[in-house]
């Protein structure tokens, strides 16, 4: 008989605290799952800008490896697996005579030419946008870059 009392005097405590560990369970679970998803699209925006910045690249070695981008004022578009890529003109930035030339051919002497090239690409599914600036240094016949463009003040 003193069994039966003990039995009627259990007030359901283990089910409380079992219900309560459940609730907490689904609620890590939850946020495991929410953030595995938010790094799921961080990682994927990465891949596509790193895939949109080697497509500008890829345009820009394209474009430099032809020397109508070193004289010729208008703007390229490369096609690409990404879409379109814009190629501005070149923006010569310094120039200096080469160093260590003594035969020189119909009074030229040879310069050192810096020039900045600017791709941008634009997603089309995301629409996000890439513009990848590149330096080059290329020695070059004088006369081949122009004086640099005054900064705005």
């Amino acid at each position: 008989m003193n069994s039966m009392n003990q039995y009627h005097r259990q007030s359901g405590a283990t089910l409380i605290v079992a219900l309560i560990m459940l609730v907490m369970m689904t609620i890590l679970a939850v946020s495991a799952i929410n953030l595995s998803t938010i790094n799921l699209k961080i990682i994927g925006n990465m891949q596509s800008q790193k895939a949109m910045d080697a497509a500008a690249q890829d345009a820009i070695e394209q474009v430099m490896s032809n020397y109508t981008l070193f004289t010729s004022p208008a703007t390229t578009v490369v096609a690409t697996s990404l879409g379109p890529v814009t190629v501005s003109q070149v923006i010569c930035i310094s120039s200096n005579v080469a160093k260590g030339y003594t035969a020189v051919v119909g009074g030229i002497i040879p310069q050192d030419n810096i020039f900045e090239v600017k791709a941008s690409i634009t997603d089309s599914v995301t629409g996000a946008k890439t513009v990848l600036h590149q330096g080059v240094a290329i020695r070059m016949p004088a006369g081949n870059c122009p004086e640099p463009p005054t900064p705005l003040p």
